[in-house]
């Protein structure tokens, strides 16, 4: 399984949607599905930081 995928199916697991996700952890919807299909190597730290807070990850996880 990659991060991605990881961190999609926490996410879909906590909330109804990637979008309500979006919202509540504050971050645009846009940049969190380019994330999810591009990679996270390529996002910005402070968005990979958010969304590990949000889902309880730890950064190190991925």
């Amino acid at each position: 399984m990659t991060r991605e995928q990881r961190i999609r199916n926490r996410i879909l697991d906590r909330y109804p949607s990637l979008r309500q996700f979006a919202r509540e952890a504050d971050i645009p919807y846009s940049t969190l599905l380019t994330l999810l299909q591009n990679g996270v190597g390529g996002a910005s730290f402070d968005i990979v930081l958010m969304i590990c807070r949000k889902l309880e990850l730890d950064p190190n996880e991925l």
